[in-house]
């Protein structure tokens, strides 16, 4: 279990204000928030990329950054985070070198994710040179490859489209039967729908709910708006904006 405890950070105007939360094994976490609440400066800080002020990160209850701890931890990154110019096959070797992979644990787990994500043909081809769905394969073979306990996906459907969309939704149920722990961010709420069974939202750096979520039951969405302000908070301007110069409504 990797335990996030009482963490706190300013940056600027923004703040973490004592997140907590638990990552418990075999959970899928729903990491919620709008753009700006938090979230990507928590798996910061989670990945030791931050200093922070004040709170702690375990993992088994010991220090994350300790004995290696965080390799047991895999993130998930977005596209422009990857090197665009190198092939597809010397990244995964690369990867694989830079967690202690043996060469036979290589050829084996590259072989496995060259299969699952059909990505064979493109071992060869440049990260940039691939569509935007084939280079998320690509960033998912480099996680997949280190068989890591613990998975940080931030948004890992963006941009790519339906059939991708798909793949990458029944990987993660494939995951979580496999017993991986997994937290994902996106703000496709329907996606994590499908897969979550535990509701994290984060509001203006602090944590405002974690609970596990029964996604058969119950709705993302509407625990979300029982936090969350509604975007339009004085009807009278749209009323007003389809009035003619005459007070009537337009018909």
């Amino acid at each position: 279990m990797i335990e996030i405890k009482n963490i706190s950070r300013k940056i600027g105007n923004f703040s973490l204000k004592e997140v907590s939360f638990n990552i418990k094994d075999g959970d899928v976490i729903a990491f919620v928030g709008d753009n700006g609440a938090g979230k990507t400066t928590t798996i910061k800080a989670l990945f030791g990329e931050l200093k922070l002020d004040s709170g702690s990160i375990l993992i088994d209850g010991e220090d994350i950054f300790k004995n290696n701890n965080l390799r047991r931890v895999a993130f998930f990154p977005d596209s422009n985070n990857v090197p665009l110019n190198m092939k597809l096959s010397d990244y995964l070797r690369y990867i694989c070198a830079a967690n202690d992979l043996s060469k036979e644990e290589t050829e084996l787990n590259t072989e496995y994710v060259y299969r699952l994500l059909e990505l064979k043909p493109y071992k060869d081809k440049l990260i940039k040179k691939l569509s935007s769905g084939w280079k998320k394969k690509a960033i998912m073979a480099s996680v997949l490859i280190r068989k890591p306990k613990y998975i940080i996906f931030d948004e890992p459907t963006a941009n790519v489209d339906v059939e991708s969309k798909l793949y990458f939704m029944e990987i993660f149920r494939l995951l979580a039967k496999s017993g991986i722990t997994i937290l994902i961010t996106s703000h496709i709420i329907e996606e994590l729908q499908e897969v979550a069974n535990h509701l994290v939202l984060i509001k203006k750096g602090q944590i405002v709910h974690d609970k596990d979520f029964d996604n058969k039951s119950e709705k993302i969405m509407d625990v979300y708006k029982q936090y969350m302000q509604s975007p339009i908070r004085d009807l009278t301007i749209l009323r007003n904006l389809y009035r003619d110069k005459k007070g009537k409504h337009n018909e």
